[in-house]
């Protein structure tokens, strides 16, 4: 992916407002404040991402004109994660733990397993309807 290289007098401007965190050469951290009033007004409110950033005083032609949407996306996915509905999670420790099991290589083992076990048993069954036929 090609990043875009701030200047000395964007990274200026962009470390002068309020909602930014730090400002690099290639990145821009923004403050948790405003991502989450970013994301209340983006899914709550139903506004515009870039409606956003522009009244946040962020000028696109810098930071990029997809940035909002991108950012919105990512922020709402790291916020918000998908959760499994099979698993009822009471709180964040819960959460870390449920996932922590489920994403090992446990499950996926157990699945290998399963399917070689079927497969074992189609080309059992095919060797007995073959004999049949006989």
């Amino acid at each position: 992916m090609n990043r875009k290289t701030f200047t000395k007098e964007q990274i200026k401007e962009l470390s002068k407002n309020k909602n930014v965190s730090h400002c690099g050469l290639k990145s821009v951290r923004y403050t948790k404040k405003f991502k989450l009033t970013a994301l209340k007004q983006y899914n709550e409110d139903g506004r515009g991402a870039v409606e956003i950033f522009k009244e946040a005083g962020f000028d696109l032609t810098v930071i990029g004109k997809r940035a909002p949407y991108r950012l919105m996306n990512q922020w709402n996915t790291s916020i918000r994660p998908e959760r499994k509905p099979e698993l009822p999670l009471r709180n964040e420790a819960t959460a870390k733990i449920a996932a922590k099991r489920f994403s090992g290589g446990k499950e996926l083992r157990t699945l290998k397993a399963k399917v070689a076990y079927l497969e074992a048993e189609n080309d059992f069954l095919a060797q007995l309807r073959a004999r049949k036929r006989k």
